[in-house]
């Protein structure tokens, strides 16, 4: 058996803060009943047509939360709380549309010139990047060698996968449909064996990856 650590990265169903394009990091989100079923389709998948996971991590929030209960429900699992894979928080710019944060707060631009930029009360690129890596690393070491599905965010794994495969800290480049799946392995070197698996989602489709963050490179 290989030691190398097989992470299944996987963002949440969708919310109605995705359909209504606002931004909804630590706000506590439910699914609607679209991302229920979104969650039940990657559940399916994962469990019928994907080798078997050792573990289920998931972040803090319900979103999240309730899409790894339908996987590990899938693979006889109780799902454990990961709080570093949580979502980006923006503090008190919670809650503001995806074009009031683009086209007043000028945000993607700002993050990108100044990773440390951080709106009052919430996180910065660098925080985000740096507690996913941690996480990730952390769950890797504990996993060697086995199969573990990570239940995380769009921006928190954007900018997580940014850092470890870019060392760029603002890195918008890979941004992830509601449920879809990617494949990260972290030795020798972080690297994607796949990113944004989606076609267990047929019938279910998700936002365009471009609606949720203004602009595709970022």
């Amino acid at each position: 058996m290989s030691d190398s650590t097989t992470l299944i990265l996987v963002r949440h169903g969708e919310t109605a803060a995705n359909t209504d394009r606002v931004w909804h990091g630590a706000t506590d989100t439910p699914l609607s009943e679209k991302g229920r079923l979104q969650a039940r389709a990657v559940a399916r998948h994962l469990a019928e047509a994907e080798p078997a996971a050792a573990a289920v991590y998931t972040s803090g929030l319900q979103r999240a939360g309730d899409t790894a209960r339908e996987i590990g429900l899938a693979q006889g699992i109780v799902p454990r709380i990961e709080p570093r894979i949580g979502e980006y928080d923006l503090g008190t710019w919670e809650g503001r549309p995806f074009s009031e944060l683009l086209g007043v707060e000028d945000f993607w631009t700002r993050i990108k010139e100044d990773p440390d930029f951080a709106p009052e009360g919430g996180e910065s690129p660098r925080s985000v990047a740096s507690r996913f890596e941690e996480a990730v690393r952390t769950i890797a070491a504990a996993h060697e060698g086995e199969r573990v599905v990570l239940v995380s965010h769009s921006g928190a794994i954007s900018l997580g996968l940014g850092w470890l495969l870019d060392s760029r800290l603002a890195c918008w480049r890979r941004v992830m449909n509601n449920c879809a799946f990617s494949e990260l392995v972290l030795d020798p070197e972080p690297r994607l064996l796949r990113f944004n698996e989606s076609g267990h989602l047929a019938g279910h489709e998700p936002l365009d990856p471009r609606d949720l963050s203004g602009h595709g490179d970022r």
